[in-house]
């Protein structure tokens, strides 16, 4: 049986505790074999991150150290400039041909997709696991992407909407954890706790580094 790799990219400025429990809970209903959580070099779409890439790398590492299977990748980072979805994706499918591959998306993100560099062509590639948020958009994913992607995507089984003999997106139903990498940075540089929103070695990594204060080595 080919392995199934989940990959959960992002900026991860930082990892928090959202990130990983429903990253588990999706790969636990879909019986993925391992799950690389790979932060960006530098995101596409204007957002801003305030942590180097080293940093956000180290805290992803630290975060995913005691559970099996969840490993952290620099494939990103090592490439550098912009991380764009499809790319990263045509290199884990040169490197092993043979690996399904599951591309981990919030729901909120997914209905973005078309903005995408080469959306369609994600779909050749891996398939897209969309993660419930808190403040899920109503929105329907077969007629989201029929509309914005590929008229051809139709419902297929276990709530997969895919394209003919190929792969496809399901939505897959998670613990919605409110917790944001923009509040905890908010809460960091107001001298307040982040205990349990984070895992304790990445707290332990942002008050040892001072990220995201005045007097932090970010960069």
């Amino acid at each position: 049986m080919a392995t199934r790799l989940g990959i959960c990219g992002g900026t991860f400025d930082p990892i928090h505790l959202a990130h990983l429990r429903c990253v588990e809970e999706a790969s636990e209903a879909l019986e993925l074999n391992e799950i690389w959580f790979m932060p960006c070099a530098v995101p596409p779409h204007s957002k801003k991150v305030k942590a180097s890439a080293a940093h956000r790398l180290e805290m992803v590492r630290l975060a995913v150290a005691q559970r099996p299977g969840f490993l952290a990748s620099d494939l990103e980072i090592t490439r550098g400039g912009f991380s764009r979805t499809a790319d990263t994706l045509a290199a884990l499918k040169e490197q092993d041909p043979a690996r399904e591959l599951y591309f981990f998306i919030g729901v909120d993100a997914f209905f973005w997709l078309h903005t995408w560099y080469q959306p369609r062509r994600i779909f050749d590639l891996a398939n897209m696991v969309v993660m419930d948020r808190p403040y899920n958009p109503a929105r329907n994913l077969q007629e989201y992407l029929r509309a914005e992607v590929d008229p051809a995507f139709q419902p297929a089984e276990d709530g997969w909407v895919r394209l003919p003999g190929g792969c496809g997106a399901r939505q897959v139903a998670t613990t919605l954890l409110d917790i944001s990498s923009t509040d905890i940075k908010r809460r960091v540089a107001a001298g307040r706790s982040i205990a349990f929103l984070v895992p304790p070695a990445v707290e332990a990594y942002i008050k040892s580094m001072k990220l995201y204060t005045d007097s932090g080595q970010d960069r």
